[in-house]
């Protein structure tokens, strides 16, 4: 008994040093471009390669986006990739100490994320990233702390659209219960409603997941996926950048159980391509691999996609 307590004690301690937030140390050497901590988990979902290329479709009808294969490289993927299926990053974070110039952020944000690494644009063969939907919130919830940083994203991310999102939990990257689980979600905010009843919140994205020390996938591979620069609105592509050699980074691998519920994709409040293109059409998606840290992420400025993707910086891959 007094082996299975500490073991839990142990496990509580490890989820709350992973939660802990980071202070901006990048900031001081990009004086003039966006920086800011990012307490966040990524997920590496397998879905079929059909409903995957529908998804950067809907969101991206007009870039001509394309899925390349994913690379049989042993220092990446150590099992290789599923034969049928292709990458979708998902995340959850909570950001903070939020810096730029021209805009200075109070308090922290909340994020999900959602891109395809991997993808082709005017049919080169170098690999980006496609945004799908992407939310957003104050730490108290999508009105009105999220709406002027959704409003404002060109300015803070380059343009990349955003949601208003509604989080569990409000201000934390996760939750946990006494066994060590942990759990977060994102749901899109289409009419919220936090005065006198609920309101309309579609599921974009729920986790349930635990620490593990046998991923299918190395650091470099998460690392490598999360860093691929991402295609804009605009055509030109940014390098979103996270460093993970803090010391207060703590990086850790996940897995657990993920689900994409409508606002994963596309513009229904009812399904959504990849929810349905689940094993059980539900939108879950079972034993898939993350990578959680506390990261330092400058978002620079937009550039030519093929230059983006020549610059990307060696040590973020560290």
């Amino acid at each position: 008994m007094r082996y299975f307590s500490e073991s839990l004690a142990l496990a509580a301690l490890a989820a709350q040093l992973s939660n802990a937030q980071c202070i901006n140390n990048v900031a001081a050497y990009n004086p003039n471009i966006r920086t800011m901590t990012a307490n966040q988990t990524w997920f590496v979902v397998p879905a079929p390669n059909e409903a995957v290329q529908t998804a950067v479709d809907q969101s991206n009808p007009t870039a001509g986006l394309k899925l390349l294969q994913v690379p049989n490289d042993q220092s990446l993927f150590p099992q290789g990739f599923p034969a049928g299926m292709h990458p979708v990053l998902v995340s959850n974070a909570r950001n903070d100490d939020i810096r730029m110039s021209a805009l200075q952020i109070d308090g922290g944000l909340m994020t999900c994320n959602i891109y395809v690494p991997y993808v082709s644009k005017g049919g080169s063969q170098t690999p980006l990233s496609a945004a799908l939907p992407n939310y957003i919130a104050g730490e108290n919830g999508p009105l009105p702390n999220g709406l002027v940083p959704a409003v404002a994203s060109s300015l803070l991310f380059a343009g990349n659209p955003l949601r208003l999102g509604q989080f569990i939990p409000k201000s934390q990257p996760y939750q946990s219960d006494a066994g060590g689980t942990l759990s977060a979600a994102a749901s899109w905010t289409i009419v919220p409603n936090p005065v006198s009843g609920p309101g309309v919140y579609p599921e974009a994205v729920d986790y349930l997941f635990k620490t593990t020390s046998s991923p299918r996938y190395t650091a470099k591979g998460f690392k490598t996926m999360i860093n691929m620069p991402i295609v804009l609105p605009s055509g030109m592509c940014q390098r979103n950048t996270y460093y993970f050699n803090n010391a207060t980074a703590l990086p850790v691998f996940r897995n657990g159980q993920v689900t994409l519920g409508p606002g994963a994709s596309g513009t229904s409040a009812t399904s959504g391509v990849l929810q349905q293109a689940s094993p059980d059409g539900s939108g879950v998606y079972m034993d898939v691999d993350g990578y959680g840290a506390c990261a330092q992420n400058v978002g620079n400025n937009p550039q030519d996609c093929e230059t983006a993707a020549r610059t990307v910086d060696p040590k973020s891959l560290q």
